[in-house]
């Protein structure tokens, strides 16, 4: 498609997805642990080791971007500049990777067990241990969650990106794919472990406010973006190219089928569908509603990526001195 950025490739757009599901799932994970406590202890587990493999897939994509990726796997030698957004990124990652991982094993019913028989009084301090990580844990996969955003934001020379609105849109992106995440697993476990009806509902409300929340952050970074008739600059003019890309451009149809349609009408109208009906067409809703937020929120960041036009300085600054 012409038009496009080409300078970003795939390897990006699936870690800024991959890493803010991540982060959304371990928080939404532990939401549900806070509330549930060791009756949903398998449906936990399992999502804190979903969230570890996403991040950890995301890190090898981040890496992967490195000219030497297998030098780039020796953080403190390639990631030493912390006066580069990478550089506090990759640490963040890392960081939440490794409490992430101790937080599973802290859950896991056989670890939980096995460290019982071995240290006198575990049982009693296993779970302020799990809730003393899981707190820690939350406000590091909330770091992850905004710094996907911010990782684009500080790429210089590109308007579509150059925005807060940008680490709100993925932030509030990567909850409501982390929620799904885990409600799919939850699904998936249920007759091992059902969620209660309350912790259901939470979920299902979680969805309908992130999802309008989003929305009307998409809407406002497009609007912005797509500017007056007449723009400024030549920034500004790429800034309303890119917007155009999206909105009934080369990407307008993914954009609109599938982030707009399946990944956030799809969505709210399963989740308030769930919270009116009965049981079993409660589950089916919340099944395909999960799925296609993932869908949506994994499309919207290629879309994203692939329409942040550049804006070459030396162009923009000869159009102002024009100007």
């Amino acid at each position: 498609m012409e038009g496009l950025q080409d300078i970003w490739g795939w390897q990006p757009a699936l870690y800024l997805f991959l890493g803010g599901m991540g982060a959304g799932a371990f928080i939404a994970a532990m939401v549900v642990y806070f509330r549930e406590g060791d009756k949903a202890r398998s449906t936990v587990f399992a999502s804190l080791v979903a969230a570890v493999v996403c991040l950890a897939v995301g890190l090898l994509l981040l890496l992967s971007e490195l000219i030497t990726p297998l030098r780039g796997m020796m953080m403190w030698q390639s990631f030493s500049n912390f006066g580069s957004w990478m550089t506090f990124g990759a640490w963040i990652v890392f960081a939440a990777l490794v409490v992430f991982a101790l937080e599973a094993i802290v859950v896991w019913e056989k670890t939980a067990g096995a460290l019982a028989k071995r240290i006198k009084g575990f049982d009693g301090y296993a779970p302020k241990l799990a809730r003393a990580l899981g707190v820690v844990s939350c406000v590091l996969g909330f770091c992850v969650a905004v710094y996907t955003g911010i990782l684009l934001m500080s790429a210089p020379g590109v308007p579509l990106w150059n925005t807060l609105l940008l680490p709100c849109l993925f932030t509030v992106s990567a909850l409501d794919t982390g929620v799904a995440l885990v409600e799919v697993i939850a699904l998936a476990n249920r007759k091992k472990a059902a969620l209660s009806k309350e912790t259901n509902r939470i979920l299902e409300y979680a969805v309908v406010a992130l999802v309008v929340l989003e929305l009307a952050v998409l809407a406002l970074l497009l609007v912005s973006m797509a500017g007056s008739p007449v723009q400024e600059s030549h920034e500004a003019a790429v800034a309303a190219q890119s917007a155009a890309l999206v909105i009934g451009g080369d990407l307008a149809l993914p954009f609109w089928a599938l982030v707009v349609l399946v990944g956030l009408v799809c969505p709210l109208a399963a989740a308030l569908v769930a919270l009116v009906g009965k049981s079993d067409k409660a589950q089916g809703a919340t099944l395909w509603g999960a799925l296609g937020a993932m869908i949506g929120g994994c499309a919207l960041r290629f879309i994203i990526v692939m329409a942040g036009l550049h804006a070459d300085p030396v162009i923009d600054a000869v159009s102002q001195l024009l100007g």
